[in-house]
Order: C-alpha cells, then structure tokens, then sequence
C-alpha cells in the first residue's frame, strides 16, 4: 500500500497496480535523461507534444521510487501491454500530482 506522506501513489496499468515515487533526485535524473525541465515535460503533456522516450524515463523512475527494480525492456513490455494513450494518462497524472501542493486543496477549503 502506498503511503501519501511520503510521496508514495498508487497507479494502475493494466491489470496490475504498482507502488511509485517520484523524489527530488529522481526528477532531477529525468531532467537530466530527457534534456527537459520537469516543468516543460508537463506543459508538452499537456499538449500533447511528449515523446514516448519521455514517457518511459519518467515511469521508470517513478515505478522505481515505488520499490520496483524495473528495467527499460520492463518498463517498455508494460506500456506495451497498456498501451500509450494509458501510459501518457498515469505519467501526466504522476507528474501533476508531483508538481501540485499537498496543501492547496486544505487553503482552498480555509477560503470558503
């Protein structure tokens, strides 16, 4: 089970749910394998301007911050099976929830 006080999600591919995480250092690693800012990475997401290299970069490490020793074949026999569209889903997902702040949602219900 997955701890959210530790960044720890859960995330559904396929069949199978698995336990992530991305940390600081992780995302400091996806930048530095993809070229691109975490940031960007999420803005081409969400435009849909992501190469597929992206994708698995940052669900390897994500998959691998949750405990899984996956590796680039694993990760590829995964999105595979998935398919890309649902990979491309769980990715921006992760990386949304990464960027966002835990307490915002807590600030939001303090205003009304």
């Amino acid at each position: 089970m997955a701890n959210p006080m530790k960044g720890e999600v859960e995330v559904t591919l396929g069949d199978d749910t698995y336990k992530t995480r991305l940390t600081v250092d992780s995302l400091i690693k996806i930048e530095e394998e993809t070229g691109k800012g975490i940031v960007i990475l999420a803005q081409r997401m969400a435009e849909a301007d992501i190469k597929l290299s992206d994708i698995s970069t940052i669900l390897r490490y994500a998959l691998r911050g949750g405990g899984n020793d996956f590796d680039n074949k694993k990760i590829y026999q995964i999105i595979s099976e998935v398919g890309i569209i649902e990979a491309t889903k769980v990715v921006a997902n992760l990386i949304t929830d990464t960027l966002s702040d835990p307490n915002q949602e807590k600030k939001q219900q303090a205003v009304v």
